[in-house]
């Protein structure tokens, strides 16, 4: 039941109407059996994982606030993180014996448990934080396996801190027409994202990937950037829709994504992009290497095995771990581009943010190669045959043949489709700089409160008619769409 289906569009009313209508000492024990049934819908074989995980961690955190053993805190890391490092990298165990033993063990049982990431980290930080004595131990066993599996978060994130996720569970929550109005407007965004700009990008950037050898320089360069704005439109589409159905039942959880490709610098994206994951990064791996409070020479190998830790965490190839060092490698230059130009001669003029902004955009488009190719040869192909034949007509013809290889239809909708693509990417990329710049950050719902009712509308049945239009073309009309890229991880 991804967000992302009829069956969730169904399921949402259900569950909020009930949740408001039963008495409010009940309200934890529902969420939580939702939560498992909406987690059991997603993941049939591991279900099992996330209440024993759930358990575990809650009876090593009441241990853990009781004495603060070293010995008790490293053994619940180490059960958390095995559990995790089993799931993700168990591939090269396998292969391993495999290879020994010439036997052929079936991989396929052993698949990574759709949200082990993103619960494993919750239980992480939840642990480290008690251990250092910033909280104390939940002792509602309810209350805490909800904030692991609460099913807004449970899939893909965003990492909620257990500091701002638990106390909202001794709250009275009631129904709200404006909150629930302002998560509505806040989910249309996110469905616009994903099924309007994700999933219609998605058909002719995979057909590309699919027979790298028949497209020639700009049609890569063009599908490179393409991918970025993919990329972003699937996870924060999908951040949107999680942030507004906990908003419905009057939850508030973390925003992972702040108009990322407005940033300016390599750091400042990563201020925007997938915040949550950023924020516990740097607080439980980054600090404890010492952050920047050490030798300058020890601070960037600090930024560097951040991300290469971040690029080991996407994926168990060489791919994610190249990725993950260009950034790091981004970040180590600009610190020290920053030292050397100094402070005084930093331009502050709109030319100047706007050549930033795009050099900034170039760089991470540039790595987002190795994070969607298939394999580094593939990469490297992409990378060093993106400047052969600039043509315009070369990139209008292989435009259209790549939708027409992954869109069955007559020449007047593949060109419908190809604007299609143009219009909801621009509608997007509007959208982020009306919240950069107009709303100065705020969450972009806040423009509909200035709009006379008759706009306000009038936005609201454009964005369902080209999410609906996405649906059609995308799937044919059955009312569903595309997995979320971020499932994989």
């Amino acid at each position: 039941m991804n967000f992302n289906s009829i069956n969730y569009i169904i399921f949402l009313p259900i569950v909020s109407m009930l949740y408001f209508a039963i008495p409010n000492k009940y309200k934890n024990i529902y969420l939580l059996a939702i939560s498992y049934f909406f987690y059991f819908c997603n993941e049939v074989r591991f279900f099992f994982l996330l209440p024993i995980i759930s358990f575990i961690t809650y009876i090593l955190g009441l241990f853990l606030d009781k004495n603060k053993k070293k010995s008790t805190f490293i053994v619940s890391i180490l059960i958390n993180i095995g559990t995790l490092l089993f799931f993700k990298y168990n591939r090269f165990f396998f292969d391993a014996i495999n290879s020994f033993f010439n036997i052929k063990f079936n991989l396929s049982k052993w698949l990574l448990p759709m949200g082990i990431s993103f619960y494993i980290f919750m239980a992480v930080s939840y642990l480290i934080d008690i251990y250092k004595g910033k909280y104390h131990a939940e002792k509602n066993f309810i209350k805490f396996a909800l904030y692991i599996s609460f099913f807004p978060h449970i899939l893909m994130g965003p990492i909620d801190r257990a500091d701002k996720f638990i106390p909202q569970l001794n709250e009275e929550h009631k129904f709200s027409y404006e909150r629930t109005r302002t998560a509505l407007q806040l989910m249309a965004f996110g469905f616009f994202k994903k099924i309007a700009v994700a999933d219609i990008l998605a058909m002719f950037i995979n057909q590309v990937h699919s027979d790298l050898n028949s497209y020639t320089g700009l049609m890569l360069i063009f599908t490179a950037i393409m991918y970025s704005f993919q990329l972003y439109a699937d996870f924060s589409g999908y951040c949107d829709i999680a942030r507004g159905s906990a908003m419905i039942l009057g939850f508030n959880i973390a925003e992972n994504f702040r108009v990322p490709y407005l940033a300016d610098s390599i750091k400042e994206f990563w201020r925007r992009w997938h915040i949550t994951l950023s924020g516990w990064f740097t607080e439980y791996i980054y600090f404890p290497l010492g952050g920047s409070r050490v030798n300058k020479s020890r601070h960037l190998l600090n930024l560097f095995i951040v991300f290469l830790i971040s690029g080991i965490w996407h994926g168990n190839t060489i791919n994610f771990i190249i990725w993950g060092s260009l950034h790091g490698i981004y970040q180590i230059v600009e610190q020290l581009l920053t030292k050397y130009k100094g402070k005084t001669t930093t331009s502050k003029s709109t030319f100047s943010r706007i050549l930033k902004t795009s050099f900034t955009f170039a760089l991470v488009t540039f790595a987002w190669i190795f994070f969607r190719c298939k394999d580094v040869p593939n990469a490297i192909y992409y990378i060093t045959h993106m400047l052969n034949d600039i043509s315009i007509t070369t990139f209008k013809q292989e435009l259209y043949e790549s939708v027409k290889s992954g869109f069955d239809g007559t020449a007047i909708l593949i060109y419908a489709y190809i604007a299609y693509i143009i219009i909801t990417t621009a509608i997007m990329i509007i959208m982020d700089f009306i919240r950069n710049f107009k709303l100065n950050g705020q969450c972009l719902t806040n423009i509909f409160i200035t709009m006379k009712p008759w706009k306000r509308w009038l936005c609201y049945y454009a964005f369902i008619a080209l999410i609906m239009a996405g649906f059609i073309m995308n799937n044919g009309g059955y009312g569903t769409s595309a997995s979320f890229i971020y499932n994989n991880f």
